[in-house]
């Protein structure tokens, strides 16, 4: 489950998140599905002898986006959840899938 730590910077804004729960052998997995996300996301490369999985989202809004109250929570509801969606699909997987991207990191 991904929980949400806080916010860096105003353009681009970073949103960071820990994943306290999924096995670091997903963590390869899991930046490539976030390659796919429709806003820059990825797993932090500088924790790598962390024990947990730090994921960070980049948004860059307009300034029109930056004025609703709402933007940052919304889009935070909407990460999580695809985040959520991808944990489910590779539980989903079989293990020869998480052992291919193994043996490529």
């Amino acid at each position: 489950m991904l929980e949400y730590t806080g916010r860096i910077g105003e353009k681009p804004i970073k949103l960071c998140f820990v994943d306290e729960e999924s096995p670091k052998e997903w963590k390869a997995v899991i930046n490539d599905k976030l390659s796919e996300y429709y806003e820059n996301a990825y797993v932090d490369i500088k924790t790598e002898g962390s024990k947990n999985i730090l994921v960070i989202l980049e948004l860059n809004p307009t300034d029109e986006e930056l004025e609703n109250e709402e933007y940052i929570s919304k889009q935070k509801d909407a990460f999580e959840k695809y985040y959520d969606d991808i944990l489910e699909e590779i539980g989903s997987y079989n293990q020869s899938l998480i052992e291919k991207y193994k043996r490529r990191s």
